[in-house]
Parts: structure tokens; C-alpha cells; sequence
């Protein structure tokens, strides 16, 4: 089942998906936080989950660095083949493994409009049985479900979690697992 996270620009997808990973305690992926220097903007990551592994993904266009390994230009941005790659070999261990769910921070007009980007990485991923959430802007899950043809569950950011249990109920881990399976098998919503 794909799940899609949604929320505007700088509404905190990326955060959410940091946190949705941490609170189900399974699973893995990446997400694509916001690099800033002396509380500047520099650029994008790309960074693993799991392992805080990452990676420079996108720079403004008027600051790209000189050793850039360039895969394509889109809107403002310079996105790094590097970069993609890591992403793709993140998803293909995950997808080998049947590790899920897989968190994927963020698609967008670059995937939707271009295909390029991630998505290659989700048109494998759709070829799978895996659980995953993907965060995506609001505006665009009806183009995500035309550009790859599926039908996603979507959230908003803000209600994913409204599920109480009585004290002495499931333990910590024991709840993440229930709150997957809710989410996997479609009775959370």
C-alpha cells in the first residue's frame, strides 16, 4: 500500500517523515532535509533513515559547486546523478530486503512533470507488494496518482496518530507494530 504524506511547502513533510520513522520504530528510507550554513540555505541532502548516511542532492542553480556531478537542471535547482544514485540504492536494498515500510521524503514536479528524479525509484517501488510513505505537496496527489497510475491513501501530515490505548495496554514497540499493521491493512483510516 502507498501512502501518501502530504503538505505544502515548508509545512514540515520532510520533519514529519524523520519523525513518522522514528515513532514506527520499522522500516527505512530516506529523506531530503534542508542544508543550511550560519543559518543560511546551502542546499538539499539526501539522507538515509537508518544510518544518517547522506548525500548533496540539489543546489540553487547560482551555486553550484564547480565538482557538481550534474544530472539535470529543474525549475531553480541542480540535481546530482551521485545523489540519485544513493537514493536508488537505498530503495533497491530496502525492496531486496522486503524491509518496510519505506519512507520516501519528497516527490514532486521533477518526478511528475520530468520523470526524472526518484522516479524510477517509485516505479520499482509500485512493482513491489511494500508498504511505503511518500510525502508529496498537497496540490500535486492527484498528479502523482495520473503519473504513475495508482489510486494512494492520503494523509494529511497532522493525523496520521489519533489512535489511544488505555494504560497498561501494548508496549512501545509493540504499538508501532500494531499501528503499521492498522496502516498496512487500511483500518487506521
Amino acid at each position: 500500500m502507498i501512502i501518501l504524506v502530504t503538505g505544502e511547502v515548508n509545512e514540515g513533510k520532510t520533519n514529519y517523515m524523520r519523525s513518522l520513522y522514528r515513532e514506527l520504530g520499522v522500516g527505512d528510507g530516506f529523506i531530503c532535509p534542508k542544508v543550511f550554513e550560519n543559518g543560511e540555505f546551502i542546499r538539499y541532502d539526501i539522507r538515509r533513515l537508518s544510518s544518517d548516511e547522506s548525500q548533496a542532492f540539489a543546489y540553487p542553480l547560482e551555486s553550484v559547486p564547480s565538482d557538481w556531478n550534474e544530472k539535470c537542471r529543474f525549475g531553480k535547482y541542480s540535481f546530482s546523478s551521485k545523489a540519485i544514485h544513493f537514493a536508488e540504492q537505498i530503495i533497491d536494498e530496502l525492496i531486496e530486503q522486503k524491509i518496510e515500510p519505506i519512507i520516501i521524503d519528497e516527490i514532486g514536479p521533477l518526478e511528475i512533470e520530468n520523470h526524472d528524479g526518484f522516479y524510477n525509484i517509485i516505479k520499482k517501488l509500485l512493482k513491489t507488494q511494500l508498504g511505503a510513505f511518500i510525502s508529496i505537496r498537497r496540490s500535486m496527489s492527484d498528479d502523482f496518482e495520473n503519473a504513475f497510475g495508482i489510486e494512494p491513501r492520503i494523509i494529511s501530515k497532522r493525523c496520521l496518530w489519533h489512535t489511544n490505548y488505555p494504560k497498561g495496554m501494548p508496549s512501545a514497540h509493540e504499538l508501532k507494530l500494531i499501528k503499521w499493521n492498522r496502516i498496512h491493512d487500511g483500518s487506521i483510516f
